[in-house]
């Protein structure tokens, strides 16, 4: 009710300031308020009304976001139609009402029905072009909040790779342990819990801490020197890791790669060295191809960039030489 009301009190404003300008210019020598400026007030709102349910049931046939063209076509001719059959109505009612006379045209109808028409066209084109816009800025919206869910949904699908990728390697290294050395096996279970519950605790996570990602290398490494003992060393020199961010799990998985692609040994024991420099971390190792290597998918690799794009624009950097293997993470800033 509130709504109809409103609505109501808005076209009859539109039809006292109309009747308040077309009254003086084409009935100048007759009363102010009389039956003609009443009748203009009425044709004016019926004319809104009529224009809101042609535009309420063009609606359902046509939609501004699938449709545009035909709808502005189809709301253009019928809202001229109606309106400017409107004003012919009205146009003859006010020339009975003034002179009794039943003329289908006489010169002072077509001088107050020429302006009329133009201002119809005005309102109509203001109010179709309003509308347009409207629903085109509405679908900007509709499209934005797609592309969000859509890349929210896209990031989970990544986050949900790690864990099964991350369980199965350890595993399988447990399997080995278990027939090789039990204590080793049993070491390698109670700090395999400590990192799996860092896992667990940031699977839901888009971004942590360089610092919790150090912090969980570090049960990582105690976890590879359980396996590798000194034939695989870490040098760490991190200067920026206050308000440093990066998806999380990144650190494990490109320490990683670097045992899943190289030769760790005794004769050739590898050193992986992790460090920062200007806003970038770099994690390098010298390029020790295994003898019984396998082709890499770089599943890893292709993972963490897609999850990187949800965040920033700056790429990761791969850079692969004979002698060294480089990867260079982008540090996120929090604002």
């Amino acid at each position: 009710m509130v709504d109809r009301k409103n609505r109501f009190l808005y076209m009859f404003g539109i039809g006292l300031v109309i009747s308040s300008l077309f009254k003086p210019l084409f009935f100048k020598s007759e009363p102010f308020f009389d039956d003609v400026f009443i009748t203009i007030i009425i044709a004016t709102v019926i004319i809104l009304e009529g224009n809101l349910r042609i535009d309420t049931w063009l609606g359902q046939k046509y939609s501004w976001a699938t449709l545009p063209k035909k709808r502005v076509i189809a709301q253009l001719l019928s809202l001229l139609i109606y309106s400017l059959f409107l004003l012919y109505l009205l146009m003859f009612v006010i020339h009975f009402l003034k002179s009794g006379k039943y003329d289908l045209m006489n010169p002072k109808m077509r001088q107050v029905l020429i302006p009329a028409t133009f201002v119809t066209i005005a309102v109509l084109a203001i109010d179709i072009g309003y509308q347009f816009f409207k629903a085109w800025k509405q679908s900007l919206i509709e499209v934005e909040k797609y592309k969000a869910e859509s890349a929210n949904a896209q990031l989970q699908n990544l986050k949900n790779q790690l864990n099964p990728h991350f369980l199965f390697n350890n595993l399988s290294v447990l399997s080995s342990l278990v027939y090789q050395n039990q204590d080793k096996a049993v070491d390698f279970i109670n700090e395999l819990s400590k990192v799996y519950r860092y896992v667990l605790d940031n699977k839901n996570a888009e971004l942590v801490s360089l610092q919790e990602e150090l912090d969980f290398l570090a049960h990582y490494i105690y976890l590879l020197k359980i396996r590798f003992g000194e034939n695989i060393t870490f040098d760490i020199r991190i200067d920026e890791s206050e308000n440093s961010y990066l998806p999380p799990m990144c650190l494990q998985m490109l320490a990683e790669n670097t045992i899943q692609h190289n030769e760790t040994s005794n004769a050739n024991p590898l050193k992986v060295s992790i460090f920062t420099e200007n806003n970038r971390l770099i994690v390098s190792n010298p390029t020790q191809p295994r003898s019984d290597k396998s082709e890499s998918s770089r599943t890893g690799l292709k993972n963490m960039k897609l999850r990187y794009q949800f965040f920033i624009d700056d790429q990761i950097e791969i850079i692969h030489t004979e002698k060294k293997f480089t990867v260079i993470l982008p540090l996120i800033k929090k604002k």
